[in-house]
Formats: structure tokens, sequence, C-alpha cells
């Protein structure tokens, strides 16, 4: 970790900013500071700490009584210009500019967010007043609304961004759950009952004065808090709040020294009628309907009141609870609904959501066959009430449980500071003591679990009693319906259509001529000098973080590395291991171990039993290496007593498809049991039919859920026209095969289990393979007494050692298609989603050092920035939520994909326009978007490597993997000044154009069963052969039927975070 030292800062008054708190958080290198202007009431609060990277959390208490969705709405309208900065698309190209990848920014149900991060923090200062005057003065005019939030078009359909965006949620079984529970649980004087995001008929009505009123009362400085994290010198943040940010706010008040609220301001949720008492008086079901073809699993979820928000203490007992009862195979609750031959559920996960005086507990059941939906929820309660009345609790696993969260606590503050700082802020923000009184208290933790080791079983039990089987609870049945979707479908069409009927031609016209004219005025370029004149981020100032690197390398190999200390340490102990093992230093408390197996060349037979393997490995029967025979529960409660994370996959940090990683991260000190227990994970595991059987039926359970995902299932497509199944362990893998090979297994397991079982023994045997294996040790490698001895005396026993086989890459297992794509395009009917994804692609530039990538990356960066060529042409007209182009190195392909639209036909259609007009000169290359893409591209790769532990395994990506140097990324960025406009425009007619004839792509499209016919024909009109494909249902339980009664007709959505 970085030295304490650097995080000393002087904590005092600067200007008009009052300090309120100041103080080190103990378990981490981080100091946090609180400061309130007395011109403005402007709230900063500061976590002081070295990285590459500085974020900012930009938050508004957003409180709302109806679902007309102001509040998203809102959020939306912010980015499209300011008082200062009156055009849309300013704010991004200048954050471009400044090294970041644009802005973003959420709507939660208590509260707004936007965000940006930027590489260093000299760029972030210089965007710091122009995003304020954004959020505190933004246009908002009609053009804007049309555009962004609501229009009608000239078919006489609804569109808009948010429209579009809250169409493609509304209806699914998330949103339809949660504001139903929230109907039920609050009443109409409370802002949390209300859909922020807005809810479809309310939008339809919704006007942008409506927006401009809630505006002038929420969004005022004293209303906000900029919370802010990184290595940012405090005296030149407060220059820019001093002298540039409240300057700006008191200007636009003019006559006005200080801001203040008003008489009659409350503060939101803790001075208005949201803040009234409320209870649950009895526990209360409902059945919510949600489309879906197939009916066989369905979601239950259950919510109780908690503690106080701002009570640390019992929030945090309550979270160390919760993970007792349901974390890991081991935990009560998953042994009695999930580990089971016949599984009640999947999943079961308990979340807890701030409220003003009562937290919201709520446990989420997932993936629930239909004839357990009716019952599941009272099963839950009564094991809940065995444990506290007969069964008790295990204190020596509450011992594990406590310990583990507290290694993770650690782990979080290195590897996820910021979402730490930004959630326990923004809470403080909201419900805390105004003068920062109880933020302190928000990062004793560490005091906390003192506290709670000294627990006895009555108070865990007293807890548990208090808060969930004492207590009332509102139980929401998420029932699919194959019935509702057709039903959705015709009356949606039915409105549409009385609506065209109504409004006739001629008004239709002029509604299309509306839409016309505001896109227009929309797309007003901003003066050149407004872009031009605001400095460019220079790389050079990026403090990266430092990483050596030492090597054993394998036979015959002379993989290069820093010859330095850390690999003088390494030689100096034992000698040469008969295989490649990597070391990556760095000053971290943890260290991460990791086995990489390669598969390419696995029997095809073999390769979709890594479903099984990945699924189960930690979670089996281990005999180790001593003899010692282990059950699965006492694997996986020695796995979690000395893990933080275990994982297993293909890939290396996105890439290397058809490796297969097992890795283990624990505290540093215990290095070598991790690297015992990977050997004896992959050479031990005990495969059983009873085991076996468990892991299979849960999987097998969640497949309905999984095939609901429209973006999942596009992607899946493309990939299976282009990777070849008999060359591809990981393809063999993918969602589609698995919705054939799961049911398989099961089968299998039923009839023939030892057909499974030799398959998984034979699987085994492969992998273990010492000239397909690496090894990856990153951490603090210097505080390791016998970095490499360990290796040799605990992990595989291997004797020989073999030359290391070249490391495989996905180019290899290209299908004919895959290698040539042409004119294929799979189209999936889907009734469960609304609009439609879909996913493309040609060739590309194959190898990580092709003389093309550093050209065609800049390209795709140029293309899929905010505001630029993709985003103005397709989102900003309202046709897909997202759509944007991808360079893809390994296979040597490039891709487009198209998230949520309407119709995805006409999102593709609009790109090749923009690819085409880029290449025969007809739309521009913009030098300034081309500036800002550079410096957005810095802030890309500093934030690969932005932790600590992220950097090391970056140097082993790029050094080993990819045998491109350490060094590669810094070295890339000092290649895209000397890129040209013309090099730019060469690799898009190269690569990018012909993603866009059908002659040279390929593709795959998930849509909507309303909207196949209408997106079918637009994409062989194109050129494109299309072939339909069905989606398999999943053979439920022949005695599945229940009957239930649906909540009686509220209209449901849900109020969860919404993203720009």
């Amino acid at each position: 970790m970085a030295s304490t030292d650097s995080t000393k800062i002087d904590a005092k008054d600067y200007g008009s900013f009052k300090l309120l708190q100041s103080f080190p958080i103990k378990y981490a290198p981080i100091t946090i500071s609180k400061w309130r202007s007395e011109k403005t009431g402007l709230t900063v609060v500061l976590g002081s700490h070295q990285a590459p990277i500085t974020n900012g959390y930009f938050a508004i208490a957003s409180e709302i009584f109806d679902d007309t969705g102001r509040p998203h709405t809102l959020e939306h309208l912010i980015f499209l210009g300011s008082k200062k900065y009156p055009y849309k698309g300013v704010l991004d190209q200048l954050a471009n500019r400044a090294g970041s990848n644009g802005t973003n920014a959420w709507t939660a149900n208590d509260h707004t967010a936007y965000t940006i991060a930027t590489a260093g923090s000299e760029g972030f200062l210089k965007m710091l007043p122009v995003y304020v005057d954004h959020i505190l003065h933004p246009t908002i005019d009609d053009s804007g609304f049309v555009t962004e939030v609501y229009h009608i078009n000239g078919q006489g359909e609804d569109s808009g961004v948010v429209y579009s965006e809250m169409q493609g949620r509304e209806n699914t079984s998330g949103d339809l759950m949660a504001l139903e529970a929230q109907r039920t649980l609050y009443p109409p004087s409370s802002a949390y009952r209300s859909e922020t995001g807005g809810l479809l008929h309310k939008l339809r009505v919704l006007t942008a004065q409506q927006i401009r009123d809630y505006h002038g009362k929420y969004y005022q400085p004293y209303n906000l808090c900029l919370v802010i994290d990184g290595a940012v010198p405090i005296p030149e943040l407060f220059e820019v709040l001093n002298h540039q940010v409240d300057p700006l706010i008191l200007e636009q008040r003019k006559g006005q020294p200080v801001v203040a609220p008003p008489e009659d301001w409350q503060r939101p949720f803790v001075e208005t009628t949201t803040s009234h008492k409320l209870g649950i008086p009895e526990s209360v079901t409902k059945v919510v309907e949600f489309m879906e073809e197939d009916e066989s699993v369905g979601e239950v979820s259950l919510t109780y009141l908690g503690p106080s928000p701002m009570d640390y203490f019992t929030n945090t007992a309550i979270k160390i609870l919760t993970n007792y009862l349901s974390v890991s195979a081991t935990s009560p609750l998953s042994k009695e609904f999930i580990e089971i031959a016949k599984p009640f559920c999947t999943s079961i996960s308990f979340y807890s959501s701030d409220r003003v005086n009562h937290n919201e507990l709520q446990v989420d059941i997932s993936d629930v066959p239909s004839k357990h939906l009716q019952s599941i929820g009272d099963k839950l309660k009564d094991k809940l009430a065995k444990t506290v009345q007969e069964e008790g609790i295990d204190m020596e696993r509450m011992g594990r449980v406590l310990r583990r969260d507290k290694r993770k606590l650690l782990d979080y503050m290195e590897s996820r500071a910021t979402d730490v700082l930004a959630d326990a802020v923004i809470g403080d923000f909201l419900y805390g003591d105004r003068d920062g009184k109880d933020l302190p208290v928000a990062f004793e933790d560490l005091k906390d679990y003192e506290v709670l080791e000294s627990w006895k079983a009555e108070d865990w039990i007293s807890l548990l009693d208090k808060y969930y089987v004492s207590a009332s609870s509102i139980t929401i049945i998420g029932k699919p319906s194959a019935a509702l979707s057709e039903k959705i479908e015709k009356d949606e069409k039915e409105r549409v259509e009385k609506r065209k009927a109504e409004l006739g031609e001629e008004k239709l016209k002029e509604l299309e001529k509306k839409v016309d004219d505001a896109k227009k005025q929309s797309d007003i370029p901003p003066p050149s000098e407004m872009i031009s004149n605001f400095p460019i981020t220079d790389p050079s100032g990026i403090s990266w973080v430092p990483v050596e690197t030492a090597i054993n390398n394998a036979k015959g190999q002379q993989a290069k590395v820093d010859n330095g200390e850390v690999q003088k340490h390494v030689d100096a102990d034992g000698i040469d291991l008969p295989y490649q093992a990597h070391f990556s230093h760095v000053k971290s408390n943890f260290v991460v171990v990791t086995a990489l197996f390669d598969t390419f060349g696995l029997p095809s037979h073999l390769a979709p039993y890594i479903n099984l393997l990945t699924n189960a490995l930690f979670s089996l029967g281990v005999k180790r290496a001593d003899g010692t025979v282990l059950s699965h529960e006492e694997v996986v409660n020695q796995l979690n007593d000395l893990t933080v994370s275990q994982q297993t996959h293909f890939e290396f940090r996105g890439s290397f498809a058809e490796v297969l990683c097992v890795s283990l991260k624990v505290q540093t000190k215990q290095y070598e049991e991790a690297v015992a227990w990977i050997r004896d994970l992959v050479t031990g595991a005990i495969f059983t039919k009873e085991r076996l059987s468990v892991i299979v039926a849960r999987l097998l359970q969640e497949l309905p859920q999984e095939k609901r995902d429209g973006s999942t299932i596009a992607v899946a497509w493309a990939n299976k026209l282009t990777y070849d199944d008999s060359k591809s362990a990981s393809q063999n893998c993918d969602t589609l095969n698995k919705l054939e090979f799961i049911p398989k297994a099961a089968e299998l397991l039923e009839k023939e289990p030892d057909t499974v079982i030799k398959a998984l023994e034979e699987l085994r045997a492969h992998l273990l393979d010492s000239s397909k294996m690496r090894v990856s040790v990153m951490g603090d490698v210097l505080s390791l007494d016998k970095p490499r001895s360990v290796l040799q005396r605990s992990f595989l026993p291997i004797k020989e050692a073999k030359p290391l086989a070249p490391l495989s890459t996905s180019l290899q297992t290209l299908t004919e298609l895959g290698k040539n794509p042409a004119k294929k395009c799979i189209i999936v009917p889907m009734p469960a989603i609304e609009g439609s994804y879909s996913q493309h692609f040609a060739k590309g530039p194959a190898g990580y050092d092709h003389p093309d990538l550093p050209a065609l990356r800049l390209a795709a960066s140029i293309l899929n920035a905010m505001e630029s060529y993709l985003w103005k042409s397709i989102r900003g007209s309202g046709l897909a939520y997202g759509a944007n182009v991808a360079v893809y190195p390994e296979p040597g392909l490039v891709g487009f994909t198209v998230y949520r639209s309407p119709n995805a036909m006409l999102a593709y259609e609009a790109a090749g326009k923009i690819m085409r007009g880029l290449v025969d000169g007809s739309i521009k290359l913009d030098q300034d978007i081309v500036d800002g893409a550079r410096s957005s591209m810095t802030y890309d790769y500093a934030r690969r490597s932005e932790t600590i532990l992220g950097a090391a395994s970056t140097a082993y990506l790029n050094e080993i993997l990819k045998g491109i140097g350490k060094n590669y990324d810094q070295e890339f960025l000092k290649k895209l000044p000397s890129i040209t406009l013309q090099d730019i425009q060469n690799v898009i007619e190269k690569y990018f154009s012909p993603l866009f004839n059908p002659d040279y792509t390929i593709g795959s499209v998930s849509v909507s069963s309303s909207k196949l016919h209408e997106v079918k024909a637009g994409f062989e009109k194109l050129g494109f052969d299309i072939e339909q494909k069905e989606l398999p249902i999943i053979k439920g339980d022949e005695d599945s039927d229940v009957e239930m009664e649906s909540a009686s007709g509220e209209e449901s959505g849900e109020e969860s975070e919404e993203e720009k």
C-alpha cells in the first residue's frame, strides 16, 4: 500500500470554505475531510490518497413524490448544455480533453450523482467549474426535452432516449417487483414510494417546464455535495473552489452576496413528510406477473425494516449476520434451500438500502421453481425462526465470517476505495448530521468488528429475532407469464394505432418536423475555440503505480523482465522450477496466486465439462497432498477462512479466451497456504454423483434467467457464428451451449453418473500438462521469504521440465465464417424483452503488436466518445440507448454493438452512413474530437492500473502473456500524438467501414417478438442472409403450475439506479 505519509493534509479553512471534519481512516492510507462554503452552502468532501485516477461524485438529494421521472429526466438534460456552455456535448468533449472518458450519472431513489474520473488531478480541477455550471445552471430547453426525454415520431411511435430506456425496463421482473414493494411499504406522503426513473404513461405527459420547476427547487448549492478522491493538491482544489466555482454560482444569483435556503426549505427526506415514522403492521404477500415465455422459474423478494442508516454498528452487525446465514455453500440457508438435489432456488441474497429512519432490509430469492413460488417465503421465515428457537448460532462459523469480512474490508480499501468512500459519504450527506459529526463513525469498522468478536451466540440470536423473525415483512412474488407478453404487445399496438388514427397524417407530419427541428437545434456545434482553448491533459503527469517483475523461465525460454532487486530475491531462493512462474511486485497487503491452464487442443467432448468444474471447484470434497480427505463442507469453510476471494474462469483480464485461470487472493503471510490449496483443488478434487447432482441442479435452475437477457443472447449467437465449438473450450461453455449441455449433464448424472465423473477425471488429466501451464504471483514479493521454493514444495509436483507451448489465441478457434465474415445474420425473437440488441463482426488486425493497432484504437475512441459521431447519430436520434465499435486484436476482428434499441437495424444503418461519410470526406474528422479522444485514452490506460494489484496484473498481461513489454501502455500513449487524421481515415476505411457492408460482416440480433418481422425485414433489405433461431424452453417440474392471484392493477416499474 502507499505510505500513509502521502496522505497527510493541511486540514484547515480555505477562504469561504470552513472545515467541518478531518480524520484519517485507521485501516487505510486515506484522510477524509469535509468543508462547507459560507457563501453558497456548497459541501465538499475529499478523500486524500495516492492514486493515478482522480474521481468525482457530485450528489444532489433528489426527492420526488410522483412517477413523472423528473429526477431521471433532469439527470439526462444536465448534459445538454449550461448557461456558460450552452451547447450539447461540450461537457463530454471537454472532459475527454481533461483526461477522462466522458461523464456519467445515475439516479437512485434518494439522490442523483454525476460522475467524472480523470487521469491525474490537473484535468479534474479544470473540469470542476464546468461540471458544476452544468449541474446548477443547465439550459433545459424544449429541443433537448424532445430528443433526450420524449417525443412522438412521424410514424406515431413513442421515442426519446429516456423513454426508450424505461421502455426496456418497465416490464422486467426486478422493476415490477421493486415498485410493488415500494407501493406496499410506503404511503403517498413518502418519496420512497415513487418511480424516480419515470413510468411510461407519466413520461408521455411530462413537460420541460415541470422539469425546470423541479430543478429550481432541488438543484441548489446547499443541496449539492462534491465527493472527490485521489491525489488532489488541496491548495489548488480550493483555489478553484473559491475563485471559480463559488463566483460562478453567485454570478447567476445577481445581487446576492450569499446563497441561503429559503425559509420554507426542508432538507430532502430528513425534514419532509418522507421522514414520518412508518412500520409494517402485519406481513403481507403480493404477486406480480412479468413477461416470460418460459414459466418454469420466478423470483421472490422479502422486505423488512432495519435500523437507522446512521446506526453504523447495528448495520454492520446485520451485514455479518446475513453473511453468516447466506454466503457460501455451507451457510445455513444454502444448505437448506440450494445445496440439495432439487433446489428451492439458486441464490438467497440480503441487501440493505439507506432510508431516513429505517433502512430497507431486502432478501432476494432467485430462480424459484414455479411450484415453490407461493411457499418459499414462508419456508425461509420458518428456517430463520428455527435458528432462533432451536438451532442457535454456530460460533465457529461466525468467527470465520467475521475474520473474512475484516479481510475483505482491507482489500476493498486497496481495490475499491473510491466505491467505499462514495457510498459512505453520499449516505452521510443525505441522512447524517449536516456538520459531519456522523461521518467519522462510518469508518470505525475495525472498532465495530472488535465489539462483534466479543458477542456471544445469544447476542446474534437477539439481532436475528428483532429484525427478521419477530418482524413483519412484505413478500413480493414475481411470476413469469407467457400470456402477459402477448397482452402487453397487443395493448401497446392498439394504443399506438389508435393514436395514429386520432392524429392523422397532417399532425404526424407536424410531429416529425418538430423532432427534426429539435435535432437541428440540439446539434448546433459549439464555437471551435470553446473546445480548442481548453487544455489537453499531458499523460507524462500521471503517477503510475510502480511494479517490478521477476521470472522463473520454463525450459528453453528467455522471457525478459526487470532484472532488479525482485529478480535477485527470487534467484536467491531455491532451484529453478520446471515451469514458468512470474512475479509482479507491488506494495500490497495481499498476494494473488493464479494458475493458468491453456485449454486449446482439449478434446471437444470434454470441453463442456469445464462448466461443471468451474462451478464446483471450490465446493467439492478434496484429498489433500498429505492424504487427508476433506468433505465439501470442510473445503468451503477452510477456504473461506483463508481467502479474500477465490476465482476460476476463462480469460486473464479479458484476454486469451482459451486460458482457464484458478486464483486465490490471501493475506501475504498466507502465500504458501494459497499455493498448496490451488495444488490440492486442481489435483485432489473428489467428483461424486451426490455433490455434482446438487451443483448441476442449481445450474439448471439458473438457465431460464440467463436466457432472458437480450444483450447476452445477441452476443452469444454472434460468437457461435464466429468461434468453432470443436476448437474452442470457452465457446463450448458459452450460454447457448450451456442451454443444451446442462440439462444433458443432469440427465447423465441421474442415469449414467460414471460417464460424468470419468469425463471430469479425463478433463483434469488434460489440464495438468506442464507444457501448457503458467503461474503468476502478484503482491509484495520482497516480503515473501521463499517466493520460489514455496512453489517448489507446495505446488504441482512436476518432475520433468518440458518446453512451454506458445499461448493459444482465439484466432486459432475461428470458424470459416469467423475467418471470412460475410452475409450471415441470426435473429432471435424473445418475449421477455422490449426492443432489440445486436452484435456484428468483421475482419480486423490480428496480434497485439500489429502496426495498425494504435491508429485503429484511436479511431474507436473517436467514434465511441460521448457526443461524438456514433453518439449523436444513434443515441442522440433515439435510435438506441448505446452503440459502439470495438477492436479485438486476439482473434483479428472488429465489432459493432447496439444496446437496447427500438430497432437495431436502424441504428446499424445509421452507423454505416457515418463510416461511409468519414471515408468519402462528406463527414469531416473534427480535430477537437480527435484531440479529446487522445486525451481520453490516457484515462482508459491509467484506469487499467488504477489499483495496486491492478497494476501488477497489467504488468503480467503485457510483459508475459502478450509479450509486448511491461510498460506497453505508457509507450502506447506516447505514440498517439504522431497519428494523423489520414491514418485515422485509413483504418476506418480498412476495418470499420466493412462492418456495415453485409458482404464482409456477420451478426446476430435479439428482438422482442412484437418487433421481429420489422427488424428481420430491415436486415434482409440491407442484404443479409437471415436465419431465425428459437431459444429452447427449459423443462420444468411437471407439477409446476400453481394458481396465484396477481397484485391488483397498479402500474409497476423500479426506481433503482438509472444511468446516463
